[in-house]
């Protein structure tokens, strides 16, 4: 039986004004929000520990990309 997640739900607009907020319940409490565009589900906030176990999971591994590097 696996354990109940919550999940918060709000727009990009919701989410820019309170981005902390959706931050906050990821770090802190491992609740996800899932953010909406024109009310379909196009991405999710979630804390790390989550993001590593659901790669490790998935036999995924992360590559961080320089942002600041030029072409």
């Amino acid at each position: 039986m696996s354990a109940e997640k919550k999940e918060h739900q709000k727009s990009i607009a919701e989410v820019r004004n309170s981005l902390a907020e959706a931050i906050e319940r990821a770090r802190y409490f491992d609740e996800t929000t899932v953010l909406t565009s024109r009310k379909k589900r196009v991405a999710v906030i979630v804390g790390m520990d989550f993001y590593e176990r659901a790669l490790e999971a998935l036999g995924e591994q992360r590559v961080l990309v320089d942002e600041t590097a030029s072409d």
